[in-house]
């Protein structure tokens, strides 16, 4: 990718952080814990992520109606379950 690309891939991805934080709160969706914009590397746990919330692999579609931040690491534990894993019955 190169260096406008990339500049603009951050440009529009903190901008839907930012909407989505004025919306829903500075919080992960799933864990209820403190996000963190600071976190840059994209493998750290707590990196923030974009969740579907009806996942695409269900029809869920792209916009930012059907999303909410979490951490990278909530996010993969959640997967496409509707649901975290420990708030199962």
């Amino acid at each position: 990718m190169g260096k406008t690309r990339k500049s603009f891939y951050h440009k529009e991805r903190g901008l839907r952080i930012t909407r989505l934080m004025a919306r829903d709160g500075s919080s992960c969706m799933l864990c209820g814990e403190p996000l963190d914009r600071h976190i840059k590397d994209e493998s750290h746990d707590m990196y923030i992520t974009f969740d579907h919330i009806k996942p695409s692999s269900k029809r869920g579609t792209d916009e930012l109606a059907n999303k909410q931040l979490a951490h990278r690491i909530c996010n993969e534990e959640r997967g496409n379950n509707p649901i975290m894993p420990e708030n199962e019955a």
